[in-house]
């Protein structure tokens, strides 16, 4: 599958949202538990480098937390990809286009290079289409071959706007809205990780970020 190119509409809709997404970021505030999972995880690598991995549904969120950090994001080379990837250039994120895990060996590559750089290889584990909340294993793959541990990632605001019709029911925190980041135990994966083992650190995954999802919506629904 070959790059989508942007036509000039698309690219009035990445100015919309960057500045959208510019306007509404001065408004909201943070809040963040745990942070001493990401100190963890981050000495646990030479790089200090970890992965983040994430539920589609929280990717604005996220982007906002993120801001000034050395996150290392893939995207996947559809048109919502393509009008993703634009708008994280113009937050000066270092995208990867690609499939996590269907064919994504040049992607996976790709974020491997990244990590040993010090980048934050970041996943949304059950994209792009799902299903929803259903933790897919790229993420395991890029950690096996780095040595970076991977940390589950939820960012929820206490106000937002829900995409019901959406697979994934995107959310987009509205203005003045209070964002709760909760980080997850670092999850360690090992080289030789292979076929049920491999499993395994797949439902880590899953029960880490149900259970970073589940903390985050708790505070904001204080």
């Amino acid at each position: 599958m070959t790059h989508y190119e942007l036509n000039a509409k698309d690219k009035l809709i990445v100015w919309l949202i960057h500045f959208l997404l510019q306007i509404f970021a001065m408004t909201w505030r943070y809040r963040c538990k745990s942070d001493e999972n990401i100190v963890r995880a981050s000495s646990a690598s030479t790089s200090g480098a970890y992965g983040l991995a994430l539920w589609h549904e929280n990717i604005l969120a996220s982007l906002a937390v993120m801001r000034g950090s050395r996150m290392a994001p893939l995207a996947s080379l559809s048109k919502d990809g393509a009008i993703v990837t634009a708008v994280m250039e113009k937050m000066h994120f270092r995208t990867i286009r690609g499939s996590s895990s269907k064919g994504g060996s040049n992607a996976r590559d790709e974020l491997v290079a990244m990590a040993a750089e010090g980048y934050l290889p970041t996943l949304t584990v059950d994209g792009p289409r799902g299903p929803r909340r259903i933790a897919k294993t790229g993420i395991i793959d890029v950690a096996r071959r780095t040595g970076v541990a991977i940390v589950p990632f939820s960012a929820v605001a206490n106000r937002s706007w829900v995409l019901r019709k959406s697979w994934d029911h995107f959310q987009i925190p509205k203005p003045f809205a209070t964002i709760h980041v909760v980080y997850g135990a670092p999850i360690s994966v090992s080289p030789e990780v292979r076929g049920i083992a491999f499993g395994k650190v797949r439902g880590q995954i899953q029960a880490g970020l149900v259970k970073a999802q589940a903390d985050a919506e708790a505070l904001a629904a204080q």
